[in-house]
């Protein structure tokens, strides 16, 4: 290596660390966010406490929506770090990183060490990527475990002709494909194993399927992914049907959960998700590294990985259920065609412009006409505590676009720059969040709730949550609830134990008889209360609900 290269690499490598270092900083200042990041950090906390690691339970119900792997890993790092905010976070935020690692490692594999470090710059500063991997929901993991899985299956193609590196990558993409079941289900096989059909159809690459080591492959998916599918089933008979059927087939075909969006809504999603390299990620797409009539027989890891990302898109846009994090899985191997065009283009003026636009937006909107935009009920007040966050990420993104323009003579520099600015403003703005973290989240209210508890002298006193559910609060109270009157998506779960349930018929008189006892109500139930003269005294209350107490 010559010395030019050798300095080229300690840079790198220099921003690869401070790219990290950002990733993780502040992992827990911002409190959980209601529904997801409270419903999975709650689900982990009761999966540790309880010591059962088979049933996953919420607020004390049978919860079977997902799998478990992501409750696993969040129960151990509670285990390890405490019931904290970033406990919850670690396993999807450093599955984000490692699959951000991954794809410069496979991206210099196949298409130079150029191409693999602007494949992990790309992927850690994209909108959808970091604000994913910097929420506890489940999109990440399953993401970066079939981006693994994928990409893996893709090195070993490249060296059919070197028989024992083929069998380890394959090996370790069954491995990663059981991973991806554990944390989403059968998505976990569907998505890649659409993405081969379609590849072996249109490349005629028949001898594919020959070098899958299919045997020792399900062998090894198997005995990962198999044991709890098994132990739950046995200690849940009701759990095949309401997973299999209800959780995958009725969630694709109908709009059971209520999340319809129209077919359009990923390119929006895709769109913003994108930025600031949304130039490059459409080139990325439009000008893969090879040519669209098929060289038929010949392995083409540039086709395989496009049309896995084409297909990820495209089957979650015909699904009826859509929520923004569902294509997040396109995004690992859209990064590695990013890479390859990156490596070959001479400038990124047009990703530069596309952030300038990007602050000059942030900066109109939000910054000049805030006073305007923000007359409507509290949102003034709001985006006051907002303002100086939003105003870092318009200057951070305003930096990025510069540094194109003015290093656009050193494309490596001129990237690093753009990626690193674009992270720490991505950034920004999820930090920022907390100064508004009440409108979602239960934090705040929960130690008011602990401090009147304390007061009271009481070893425990009964907390209520009538017509919602505050994903959150059961979290931060390091207990349980009692739910009155709302079922949502824990309707399975409370058909199968109704008596740990309320309706409000049946509440009240335990209201009016507790010696001490708290609910949580909104501003309509508690205006009805009033009315009614039920008993009562404030403990809390900001926009979204009030906790009151019984005296």
């Amino acid at each position: 290596m010559s010395p030019a290269s050798s300095r080229q690499c300690r840079i790198n490598g220099a921003i690869v660390v401070a790219a990290g270092f950002i990733w993780f900083l502040l992992l827990g200042y911002r409190d959980l966010i209601e529904p997801d990041e409270g419903r999975y950090a709650e689900i982990a906390r009761e999966m540790l406490n309880s010591g059962n690691w088979i049933t996953p339970r919420l607020n004390g119900f049978k919860y079977f929506e997902k799998p478990p792997l992501q409750y696993w890993g969040s129960a151990i790092s509670m285990a390890l770090l405490g019931e904290t905010n970033a406990a919850a976070r670690v396993w999807c935020s450093g599955l984000g990183f490692i699959g951000a690692l991954w794809v410069g490692f496979v991206g210099s594999r196949i298409y130079g060490r150029s191409a693999g470090y602007f494949a992990f710059l790309f992927l850690i500063s994209t909108v959808l990527y970091v604000g994913m991997g910097h929420a506890n929901s489940l999109d990440m993991g399953v993401s970066a475990l079939l981006g693994i899985a994928v990409s893996a299956l893709a090195l070993a193609q490249s060296v059919r002709h070197l028989p024992t590196q083929e069998r380890n990558w394959m090996l370790l993409a069954w491995a990663a494909l059981a991973g991806a079941t554990l944390s989403k289900g059968l998505i976990g096989l569907v998505l890649p194993g659409a993405a081969i059909v379609l590849y072996t159809l249109w490349q005629r690459d028949w001898a594919l399927w020959r070098h899958l080591h299919m045997g020792k492959g399900l062998l090894l998916y198997l005995l990962i992914a198999a044991p709890w599918f098994v132990a739950v089933s046995q200690a849940n008979p009701e759990f095949p049907h309401f997973f299999f059927i209800h959780e995958h087939f009725e969630r694709f075909t109908s709009d059971v959960h209520g999340r319809t969006k129209s077919n359009w809504y990923f390119f929006a999603v895709f769109a913003i998700g994108a930025m600031p390299w949304l130039f490059s990620a459409l080139t990325g797409l439009i000008k893969p590294p090879f040519s669209w009539r098929a060289e038929a027989g010949k392995f083409e890891a540039s086709r395989l990985l496009w049309v896995y990302t084409i297909f990820v898109f495209f089957f979650f846009s015909i699904s009826h259920s859509k929520l923004p994090g569902y294509i997040l899985p396109m995004f690992p191997t859209l990064a590695l065609l990013v890479g390859e065009n990156m490596a070959k283009r001479k400038h990124f003026i047009v990703d530069g412009i596309v952030a300038i636009v990007i602050a000059t937006i942030i900066f109109i909107f939000f910054i000049w006409k805030a006073d305007d935009t923000a007359k409507i009920g509290r949102l003034a007040s709001h985006l006051t505590l907002f303002r100086p966050w939003i105003i870092s990420t318009a200057v951070l993104a305003g930096a990025a676009g510069i540094s194109t323009l003015l290093l656009r003579r050193h494309k490596n520099l001129a990237i690093s720059a753009f990626a690193i600015c674009a992270l720490l403003g991505i950034q920004m703005l999820s930090w920022g969040y907390q100064s508004i973290s009440e409108l979602r989240s239960s934090r705040v209210m929960s130690e008011a709730i602990q401090s009147y508890i304390d007061q009271s002298g009481k070893d425990f006193v009964e907390i209520y949550d009538i017509n919602r559910y505050d994903q959150s609060l059961p979290y931060y109270l390091d207990r349980t609830i009692k739910l009155v009157g709302f079922t949502g998506e824990l309707e399975f779960g409370i058909n199968q134990e109704p008596q740990k349930w309320l309706n409000e018929a049946d509440f009240l008189p335990l209201w009016l008889n507790s010696e001490q006892a708290i609910s949580v109500i909104n501003q309509s139930t508690y205006d009805q209360w009033q009315q009614q003269k039920i008993p009562m005294h404030t403990i809390y209350e900001n926009s979204r609900y009030i906790a009151v107490a019984r005296r």
